[in-house]
């Protein structure tokens, strides 16, 4: 039936679309699948729905379009049901035409299996929290025990409370953890005397940063989709200041700041590429992916923190070392997310984490409520201190935005012409 194998379709796109898969790639799979059910199809994805306009392949130019709908937003990112979905859509474009009602109904039913899949497990997502958010503090030159000690405790917890308010409202999960850092980091500031210890506060915060998100968006900016692109942008501005507000309620409540011993120092290359090695495994849990395929993207990550470490140690600067290794990273990731098929977006940030100017931006918001609380009493260098924080954000997000979005568009360029040329293969569902 016409409305099982349309249903069937909607269903396979909103699963790409809901778990962080590009919108390109959406677009390219749905198409895929519906001439595969015997249809031309053209989807366009919006915020918060996905639109298909549908015809039976071969149709005169005059048969009218056919428009049905699944509404689903795009806010989540889960590596196995994109990669699943992926895997199912190709052996399915790859049988013999006309696909049969029977094989239909296959794989619809698998569609529902795959939508019913769990995330990690919630002990694995608390445990690579705490190891995450450490590493970062490890890359950012933190040495104490008892601060990385701390910062384990601080992001642990708060992967526990986001878990318990799973399913409440979407920014309420960033805005607790976050308070939870501030809440760690502010106590601690007043207990010990380590100047490190406000990474405390930073690095739990950095592992709740919507990186994948914030690389979709400047996807479909890129390509002019820029309705989705926006949203998604807005998206992800709400969930930075979400973070920063629940940063800065914990401090304020605790008498914390931001303000002083912020420099992070450079590590040993063996550590740098080790830990971001821990902290690729560490989004490899946010995002759900199975243990059986980290490895790579692991690999990824230490070769991308290496080549930034070398531009760090010899002069080169935070930005040119972020835009050197997201280079690295958009190149290696855009053809690894086709062969694994994994989304690139969550793919390229998990291996770039610790480059995102987390320390820039949260010391941009502090240093904008100490020049609000100051009035008329504020300072050239609190004001300097702020234009400083702000435009080392903006440098840094451009540099790691271009680095990872030119490569990913070149090559999906240069495979799809590929692709379109290749025969397809006989398989079987």
């Amino acid at each position: 039936m016409v409305t099982d194998r349309i249903a069937c379709v909607l269903r396979a796109a909103a699963l790409l679309h809901a778990n962080g898969q590009t919108t390109q790639r959406v677009i390219e799979a749905t198409t895929r699948l519906a001439r595969a059910f015997g249809y031309e199809a053209v989807v366009l994805p919006q915020w918060d729905l996905i639109l298909l306009r549908f015809r039976p392949l071969g149709a005169e130019a005059h048969h009218l379009w056919r428009d049905e709908s699944v509404h689903i937003r795009p806010t989540g990112v889960d590596m196995n049901k994109v990669s699943q979905t992926t895997h199912l859509i190709d052996r399915l474009c790859a049988l013999a035409s006309p696909l049969t009602e029977e094989t239909v109904a296959h794989a619809d039913q698998a569609l529902i299996k795959i939508a019913d899949l769990k995330p990690s497990s919630n002990m694995r997502f608390v445990l690579m929290a705490g190891l995450g958010a450490s590493a970062l503090g490890l890359i950012f030159g933190v040495t104490s025990q008892l601060t990385l000690a701390l910062i384990f405790f601080a992001a642990a917890l708060g992967a526990i409370l986001r878990r318990a308010l799973a399913g409440e409202n979407l920014f309420v999960q960033p805005l607790v953890a976050a308070s939870v850092a501030g809440l760690v980091g502010g106590a601690a500031q007043h207990l010990l005397t380590d100047t490190q210890l406000q990474f405390v506060d930073i690095t739990p915060c950095m592992i709740l940063v919507p990186g994948a998100h914030i690389l979709n968006a400047s996807l479909d900016l890129a390509r002019g989709r820029l309705s989705l692109g926006i949203a998604r942008l807005t998206y992800c501005l709400m969930i930075l200041l979400a973070i920063c507000a629940g940063l800065l309620m914990g401090l304020t409540v605790t008498n914390g700041s931001l303000t002083d011993g912020m420099l992070s120092a450079q590590v040993p290359l063996w550590l740098d590429i080790l830990s971001a090695g821990i902290a690729v495994a560490a989004f490899g849990a946010f995002f759900s992916l199975p243990w059986r395929i980290l490895i790579a993207p692991i690999l990824v990550g230490m070769i991308c923190h290496a080549s930034r470490w070398f531009i760090l140690e010899n002069g080169g600067g935070v930005v040119l070392g972020a835009f050197v290794a997201c280079l690295i990273a958009g190149i290696i990731t855009a053809m690894l997310a086709r062969y694994l098929k994994l989304p690139f977006a969550a793919l390229a940030f998990s291996a770039v984490v610790s480059m995102m100017p987390g320390i820039f931006v949260f010391k941009l918001a502090s240093g904008l409520v100490e020049v609000y609380r100051a009035d008329s009493d504020a300072t050239i260098a609190m004001l300097t201190n702020v234009v400083s924080n702000g435009t080392a954000t903006f440098l840094i997000v451009m540099a790691m935005t271009f680095g990872l979005i030119v490569p990913k568009m070149l090559i999906d360029s240069w495979l799809g012409e590929r692709e379109q040329k290749s025969p397809p293969q006989v398989g079987r569902l």
